[in-house]
């Protein structure tokens, strides 16, 4: 039976860092405990543990804004987060776990500020008919971790800048997200801000459980060896292997026709490495082409790897193809 309720805020705008925070934490609670975390991201993207990076975000767009893109522990689709949204999550024992109980704390702070709101399935809310809330949740051991996103006054240009779906042919065994009309709740409810629904978060759960909250105390706080656990779980969450070389295989496929003939590239991609691809082109180079499929086999599946390894290769009777080739190749990776 939940005893005591804990309220913790991360002081961090970096999704590793509150990935990694979150997880410790899930880790530390005690029998009879649950800790409400309260956490935002800055320019990010985060993708559900199965899905494939490169088919839900534009990944070079985002990087080159500054934003961060990264790989959380729960399933479900693609997400973005920025400081218009708020990210809750209950971490609490397996045994302890009532998801319908915990999305009852949030649908009452939002009832509290006036919000229709109301649950659609077990992993959405929904405001006047459309989705401003999705849910997620990881397991390990015996803890548990429900995590949602409130979307408050999110940049829609950004989100759909960055989600959007890559128009190249790309087959993937990854889990797909089911793309859904979001909508921020500042449009009907003006008043919503992140303070007051943190302040309204925290009287729900009060209510809720019929206990007081409070903050975790120094020696309720995690021991050294879960702090180094943190710093490991920091560096798994912002790693590329973890973000991008996961073993989801995809086939990816693109043609485009050029002054000098016509380019069709097939790759196959597993763990972030391309495995093997094929040039197919009527153009009157075909040795370099070859030369170019051996070079990039084992490479990974992006645009300084693919150009540091193209820039090994013996010049071709046509240099205008090896340039349209290279760029279409790095194009590939940043659709």
């Amino acid at each position: 039976m939940i005893s005591t309720l804990y309220v913790t805020e991360s002081p961090s705008v970096w999704a590793p860092e509150n990935l990694a925070e979150e997880t410790v934490l899930a880790h530390s609670v005690r029998p009879g405990g649950i800790i409400l975390y309260l956490w935002q991201n800055e320019r990010t993207v985060v993708i559900g543990r199965n899905q494939n990076a490169w088919k839900e975000c534009r990944c070079a767009a985002l990087e080159e804004d500054g934003g961060t893109l990264v790989r959380r522990l729960s399933g479900g689709g693609a997400v973005y987060h920025d400081l218009g949204n708020l990210n809750v999550s209950f971490l609490v024992s397996r045994q302890e776990e009532d998801i319908p109980r915990q999305t009852r704390v949030i649908l009452n702070a939002l009832t509290g500020l006036g919000v229709r709101a109301s649950a659609d399935g077990r992993n959405d809310l929904t405001a006047d008919g459309r989705k401003f809330s999705g849910h997620a949740y990881w397991r390990q051991g015996g803890v548990s971790c429900h995590h949602a996103t409130v979307m408050i006054d999110v940049d829609r240009a950004a989100l759909e800048k960055y989600l959007n779906v890559s128009p190249l042919k790309l087959r993937s065994r990854g889990v797909d997200s089911v793309r859904a009309r979001v909508t921020n709740l500042k449009g009907s409810y003006p008043h919503v801000t992140v303070p007051a629904l943190k302040d309204a978060l925290k009287k729900a759960f009060e209510e809720e459980y019929g206990l007081p909250a409070r903050p975790l105390l120094p020696d309720e706080m995690p021991d050294r060896a879960v702090k180094t656990r943190f710093e490991e779980l920091k560096k798994q969450f912002s790693s590329w292997e973890w973000t991008f070389g996961r073993k989801i295989p995809f086939d990816l496929e693109d043609q485009k026709r050029f002054p000098w003939g016509e380019a069709e590239l097939v790759l196959k991609v597993e763990e972030g490495r391309i495995r093997d691809i094929k040039c197919y082109t009527d153009a009157m180079d075909p040795l370099w082409t070859g030369e170019m499929e051996g070079a990039l086999r084992g490479v990974r599946f992006v645009p300084e790897d693919i150009r540091a390894a193209l820039a090994l290769l013996p010049g071709g009777e046509d240099h205008r193809m090896r340039e349209d080739l290279k760029e279409m190749l790095i194009g590939m990776t940043e659709k």
